[in-house]
């Protein structure tokens, strides 16, 4: 059976309508033809004698209340703010670097290579990096706020009455809170390249933007003062507990030695070693000769005679005297004088070694000693905060703007959303 005539004419003079939030995921939609012509039968609106409702009837799209609301209510609100309520903020900035001095030595023995004299005295100025990450975590952290508070109110110039409600620090909130605040309002970051630091300090009003940059500037050279100090007392006395333990050890030596002279009643058994074995030596000359003149009288058929008797005495008296200084040299083992020159030189060696040790730990302690006093780190201010001649924050204009921005990619965003969301529940 043939399609009706009427179903056509109906379609064309109604076109079909589809729903507002259909239109932008309809974009991105393929339909088939039998979908679309099903559509096409489904959506012919019917026609009850009345007119279609006019555009002006209808009720405001969700999307236009939904911009109203998200961007132009806050971006009129803080035009609002900005333009007739914000505060005026003044930056007072400064700028400063931690440098390290010491003296620039030449060769070891204090002369230059070069051949001129020595360089000892000569300053050597370099960049303290690590000093300079110091500082600005020191001016960042609770512990200058402790410091700074000692001589100055700090938080009033935070919570002055004539400014803004939403710029001030209540005097409520925590010292936690502060810290926050006190970081957003104060900023110090380092030039990786030249170790330079930029401290900027944003109040309400001129006069305490640079009094507070000052007390920061003064707290975080004290700092460096006492970093310093600290550095160089702990390197001195490192220094002197070693030449103190290197003396105590020699003083040790020295009394060690003492009591064995004295238990053993030899100033020096080297020397008493040494004059023992001369005078054996002597004794043992005597000894052949008078050996020899008995030979020769025992040949002689002398041996009735006096002095044959007085010869034969005298060598017995030397091979008595003689055994007896071998037996002071090499005797008994506690007794002999080969075992009190051993005792003698181990002490000897260890009062030695124990000396030039103190000699090597005093000398180092000097030259560490005039090191420290050479060396200094002191934090050198060359460009010193001024008075600003203009408020720098707020920026009236562009954080509007930029605020405009924000909100409209949101808006933008959260359009794209619902419409995906929409599209799928069809």
């Amino acid at each position: 059976m043939p399609k009706p005539v009427i179903e056509d004419a109906i379609v064309e003079e109604y076109p079909r309508v589809r729903p507002a939030r259909q239109i932008l995921p309809a974009l991105f939609r393929r339909r088939s033809p039998q979908r679309r012509e099903r559509e096409q039968i489904e959506y012919i609106p019917v026609h009850d004698g009345q007119e279609p409702e006019t555009q002006s009837g209808r009720k405001p799209p969700l999307r236009l209340l939904g911009f109203l609301l998200l961007v132009i209510l806050p971006f009129l609100a803080c035009s609002v703010y900005y333009a007739f309520i914000a505060s005026d903020q003044y930056v007072a900035e400064a700028r400063f670097a931690v440098r390290a001095v010491s003296g620039a030595d030449g060769n070891s023995d204090g002369s230059d290579p070069s051949g001129g004299a020595g360089a000892s005295g000569v300053l050597n100025m370099r960049s303290a990096s690590q000093d300079a990450y110091v500082v600005t975590s020191f001016i960042h952290s609770t512990e200058i706020l402790k410091r700074i508070g000692a001589n100055l109110d700090y938080k009033s110039m935070f919570a002055r009455g004539d400014a803004d409600f939403l710029s001030r620090f209540r005097a409520s909130e925590s010292d936690e809170e502060f810290l926050k605040y006190w970081n957003d309002h104060v900023s110090a970051y380092i030039d990786v390249s030249s170790g330079i630091i930029t401290l900027k300090v944003r109040t309400f009003t001129p006069d305490d933007s640079v009094k507070l940059a000052d007390a920061i500037i003064q707290e975080s050279e004290k700092l460096i003062n006492e970093l310093s100090t600290r550095a160089r007392n702990d390197i001195v006395q490192s220094m002197k507990a070693d030449v103190e333990k290197s003396g105590k050890a020699y003083g040790d030596t020295l009394i060690a030695l003492n009591q064995f002279q004295h238990a053993s009643g030899l100033l020096s058994p080297q020397t008493q070693a040494k004059d023992s074995g001369t005078l054996l030596t002597g004794l043992l000359a005597q000894k052949l000769e008078f050996e020899t003149r008995l030979f020769v009288m025992r040949q002689s058929n002398a041996e009735s005679s006096p002095t044959f008797q007085q010869l034969n005495l005298a060598k017995e008296s030397l091979d008595a005297q003689i055994d007896k200084m071998k037996t002071e040299l090499t005797g008994p083992e506690n007794e002999s004088l080969a075992k009190s020159l051993l005792e003698y030189s181990r002490l000897d060696t260890d009062r030695l070694i124990a000396e030039k040790l103190y000699e090597s730990s005093q000398k180092n302690y000097d030259a560490v000693l005039a090191e420290a006093l050479r060396k200094t780190l002191y934090l050198a201010v060359f460009v010193n905060p001024t008075l600003p001649d203009e408020a720098i924050f707020p920026r009236r204009v562009s954080t509007p703007l930029i605020i405009l921005l924000a909100l409209t990619v949101a808006w933008a965003t959260l359009s794209l959303i619902w419409a995906s969301v929409q599209d799928h529940r069809i």
